[in-house]
């Protein structure tokens, strides 16, 4: 009998809390049950003894038991949830320490979008798999057998159904076991008695040694997540005698259904033991995923043509329903995607990406065209060569915004500050430079020049860190301390000093903390913003033919809110 941690019923939370802990993590080796459970009290994400914070962190690690410890074990309800759905590994495959995979890396950068990867992890799911140690023997794709069996079931599926069928198969490709329980369905269905289902739960129950209501509640997280995908649909319907809960499939649904049955549903006992195979393989499904998660990865689906085509002539089928990151173990996945593997160190992190890791196409709030825009005040040629790439021919706006992002999103150090440097100086309409290698009265990454409102600008690129950190606020602190100190360039106290990079984290981090804390205590003003916020002001300029007033960056601190509604 597959079972599930849950560590909340609702799955926007389950995605909120992985993306603010890969704006957390994301720039260290490796992060461990304790970081998570600090952080979870910090950001108020999880209570203990009906607190919340640190006063809750306070007395759940008064326990000496770990196993007692309620905020260590939420931390560990929700890893498991995450290593299952591939998106951490335990690092060097030590249980308790994790590190983030290139597709957590898409679920954590794809805004809205990642809701549609996450029904693709959905199917993704498959024991036994190299990631977890589970007790039980199953081997199953447990939500690809749901829906495959509430298709089978005429479109329909409740909670105990589930149980009795799809979670509870020794071998989910195995066709007469399969039959077997769907007949035992069929056959609890066809007396119209509900007291013959509750009966059937309780005999399962005590083949398990639990107790009925323990049994339930192991699909928390199966409806909670089939209904949030939009497979299901909740209704109550009268099958078993009387009207109860069930869950039809949706149109959506049945489109799955249809993806499930044109590709071929692997395990791990029918993956090739070539090693050149298996990658292709790998490479392959995992592109597949995109594919349907509406991620733009046709061109990189071409280069895998033939070995499509070699895929048809043997199954007959030319797709793969299989997901890597949600099978192999990381030291396995450095073997087979070596390419895929995310390179960090303690205050960096780097990736070799080669697939976009922002979604395209079809994710866009607003189709707003710019057949408009021109470049009447003088652009430098980066400026230029962005209108000239993204938005010349480009019929909207955000669709451009999207791909430019994709681009930049794995520039390293000397890709990334001159491209800021160069916006900046278009935006500001002011001579941006960047800082001579050696020379120590600029500590800063970038300098925007005026005789009177100099600003240093501290710039970390996607491969630094995804995220501004705490680290960037105290070097933007030290920036303007040095600025003032030692008088290279013009400026006043009262100007800010900025950092900037290719997010910023959510208003919840630390980062406005610390610049509340940095006023509160120096009375210094730090700024930051991120690279979707230069682009979209860089176009507002270009429209309107203007530029942004330096000095209006005196007192200003947090998060820069360009005006840029015409754009």
């Amino acid at each position: 009998m597959i079972r599930f941690r849950n560590p909340v019923s609702d799955i926007d939370v389950i995605l909120n809390v992985f993306k603010n802990l890969y704006s957390e993590f994301s720039n260290v080796d490796y992060f461990d049950l304790d970081n998570i459970a600090e952080f979870l009290a910090r950001e108020k994400l999880a209570s203990s003894s009906g607190y919340t914070g640190n006063e809750a962190l306070k007395r759940s690690y008064q326990i000496k038991d770990d196993s007692r410890k309620s905020m260590k074990m939420q931390a560990k309800s929700y890893t498991e949830i995450y290593r299952l759905l591939g998106w951490i590994h335990s690092k060097d495959d030590v249980a308790l320490n994790f590190n983030f995979t290139y597709l957590g890396l898409h679920i954590a950068l794809s805004g809205e979008a990642s809701k549609d990867l996450f029904s693709q992890c959905l199917l993704g799911i498959i024991y036994p798999n190299k990631i977890l140690n589970v007790k039980f023997k199953d081997i199953n794709k447990p939500f690809v057998s749901i829906l495959q069996f509430a298709n089978e079931l005429d479109g329909k599926i409740n909670r105990d159904e589930i149980l009795l069928g799809p979670m509870n198969i020794m071998d989910g490709k195995s066709d007469y076991e399969v039959n077997e329980k769907l007949l035992l369905i069929r056959s609890l269905r066809k007396s119209k008695d509900l007291n013959n289902l509750n009966n059937a739960i309780s005999d399962l129950s005590d083949d398990l040694c639990m107790q009925p209501n323990s049994v339930r509640n192991l699909t928390r997280f199966v409806i909670s997540s089939i209904v949030y995908t939009g497979w299901f649909k909740k209704e109550k319907i009268n099958i078993y005698g009387k009207k109860t809960d069930f869950l039809l499939l949706t149109n959506k649904g049945k489109k799955v259904c249809e993806q499930i049955d044109n590709a071929i549903n692997l395990y791990g006992r029918n993956l090739p033991n070539d090693n050149i195979e298996l990658k292709l393989l790998s490479e392959f499904s995992m592109l597949t995923m995109l594919k349907y998660a509406d991620f733009d990865v046709q061109e990189d689906l071409r280069k895998y043509s033939s070995f499509k085509s070699e895929i048809l002539e043997k199954y007959n089928k030319d797709e793969i329903l299989f997901s890597p990151f949600q099978y192999f173990s990381s030291k396995e996945i450095a073997e087979v995607m070596p390419d895929k593997v995310l390179q960090t160190t303690e205050t960096n992190i780097e990736s070799n990406i080669s697939v976009v890791d922002i979604p395209q196409a079809n994710y866009y709030k607003s189709n707003k065209p710019i057949s408009h825009l021109k470049v009447e005040k003088k652009a430098n040629r980066t400026v230029k060569k962005i209108l000239d790439q993204y938005f010349k021919n480009e019929k909207n706006i955000d669709i451009g915004i999207d791909r430019f992002l994709s681009d930049v999103s794995v520039y390293k150090q000397n890709e990334f500050y001159p491209l800021v440097t160069d916006l900046l100086s278009f935006i500001f309409d002011k001579d941006a430079m960047t800082s001579p290698a050696g020379n120590n009265n600029m500590r800063y990454d970038v300098i925007i020049r005026d005789d009177k409102y100099s600003i240093p600008v501290e710039v970390k690129s996607p491969t630094e860190e995804i995220m501004l950190s705490v680290k960037a606020i105290r070097q933007a602190l030290e920036n303007k301390v040095l600025l003032l100190s030692r008088e290279p360039f013009p400026t006043t106290f009262d100007l800010c000093s900025m950092a900037i990079g290719f997010n910023v984290p959510n208003k919840r981090s630390d980062v406005y903390q610390l610049i509340e804390d940095i006023y509160r205590t120096y009375k210094i003003n730090i700024a930051i913003a991120d690279m979707k916020d230069l682009i979209i002001a860089m176009l507002y300029c270009v429209k309107n033919n203007t530029s942004f007033n330096i000095s209006d960056f005196e007192k200003y601190r947090g998060r820069i809110e360009f005006d840029y509604e015409n754009v």
